[in-house]
């Protein structure tokens, strides 16, 4: 029986990619911060991007960074009762994982209480505990060369949540005027990050280092393929490589998942072929249509959708002022929608007066959908035509 070789690709939910694809520069310079604690511009990172464009992977590699650096991490998303989440249960179990030299330092503050033994033992403290406080105690108790990273994924423009997240931002910055050694990195939407900045209590972090995900370039996409093919053991045909390129237009959730595929396709072959590419052509862009295009597009509002719906008609490009007549409404009202989707990262300027789709098959998906509709008689599956009868009375 001949061995199967493990795939190196990494399609899976926030998996650390064997190689990473752009942003060396950003992930050098904050991996320097872990290990000299000389932070710069480095205290506050945001991160932006769409769906599948690696925030999530960007953020795993952070953190793995931190860990074999000393550091302390704080990992959560923006979902509500994040800040008990971080008190009762993440912070709890950092303290009891620290050294005992480092928790014997702890007991000196009086933040918490702890058993003789020193293991951390009160959730329920006398005094209103203060996140605040608490990192300020963690980062106290740390070596000389140690901090903490605070990474807080999914950021959302939800009014509760923007809330909540402004009171979390508070305390960190409260905490960093105590002299808190903390990074912390803010990652979602850039239209969510932005309203984020917009909230009363997050000045602090409109000073932050940014970091937005967009599409890879072609060399880097190709050198993502093959390096992480060479890492498994196998290497890419040219033809191959040509074809996973332009199938992935650098879109990295895409690279990750065409790679996998065209792996597992004949996984105990010493290399990866152009019949393999060409399975994984396929699979691959009915995968990402189903598990992120079409979840993308049905998220949006009714007119985001009938702005993206006016520029599928074109293949490429398309003219803002074409836009205005299809959509039969105004400039001005155009404009407010095209700036929305180009903070949203669903769509670029490309040129003066013209867009362009930033998702790679969102405007091949949406010209699919209207024709299908065509075909069957509209959204309603052409059922106007049969109204229901009334039943008796």
């Amino acid at each position: 029986m001949v061995e199967t070789a493990p795939s190196p690709f990494t399609p899976g939910y926030g998996r650390k990619p064997v190689i990473f694809g752009g942003h060396r520069e950003e992930l050098t310079d904050l991996r320097a911060v872990f290990d000299t604690l000389d932070f710069g511009e480095n205290h506050s990172v945001l991160v932006s991007g769409l769906r599948g464009a690696g925030k999530t992977s960007f953020m795993t590699t952070l953190e793995d960074h931190a860990r074999d650096a000393g550091w302390l991490v704080i990992s959560d998303d923006a979902s509500a009762g994040l800040m008990g989440r971080v008190m009762d249960s993440t912070i709890p179990t950092l303290i009891n994982d620290m050294t005992p030299a480092s928790r014997a330092r702890l007991t000196s503050f009086g933040v918490w209480e702890f058993s003789a033994d020193i293991e951390y033992v009160n959730r329920h403290r006398s005094v209103k505990p203060q996140l605040r406080s608490d990192l300020t105690a963690l980062s106290s108790a740390l070596g000389t060369s140690e901090g903490i990273l605070i990474t807080i994924d999914e950021v959302s423009s939800g009014k509760v949540r923007l809330r909540e997240l402004s009171r979390f931002a508070l305390q960190i910055s409260h905490a960093l005027r105590d002299g808190a050694q903390i990074m912390v990195v803010f990652a979602g939407v850039k239209v969510s990050l932005d309203a984020l900045l917009a909230e009363e209590h997050t000045t602090f972090l409109r000073r932050s280092r940014e970091v937005e995900f967009e599409r890879l370039t072609a060399p880097e996409t190709r050198r993502v393929f093959a390096e992480t093919a060479r890492v498994g053991g196998r290497r890419v045909e040219d033809e191959a490589l040509t074809k996973l390129v332009s199938l992935s237009q650098g879109y990295p959730y895409l690279v990750q998942l065409a790679g996998d595929y065209a792996w597992r396709n004949n996984s105990t072959a010493p290399t990866i072929t152009l019949a393999d590419a060409s399975v994984a052509h396929d699979k691959a862009i009915r995968a990402v249509e189903s598990r992120v295009i079409s979840r993308v597009y049905g998220d949006l509002s009714d007119v985001d959708q009938k702005f993206l719906d006016a520029m599928a008609q074109d293949d490429d490009r398309t003219k803002v002022a074409d836009i205005v007549k299809r959509m039969g409404v105004s400039d001005a009202y155009v404009q407010v929608y095209k700036k929305r989707l180009i903070d949203s990262g669903y769509v670029h300027a490309a040129g003066h007066g013209y867009v362009q789709f930033s998702l790679p098959y969102l405007g091949a998906y949406i010209r699919r959908q209207l024709a299908a509709e065509a075909r069957d008689g509209g959204a309603s599956g052409g059922w106007d035509a049969y109204p229901a009868p009334d039943l008796p009375s």
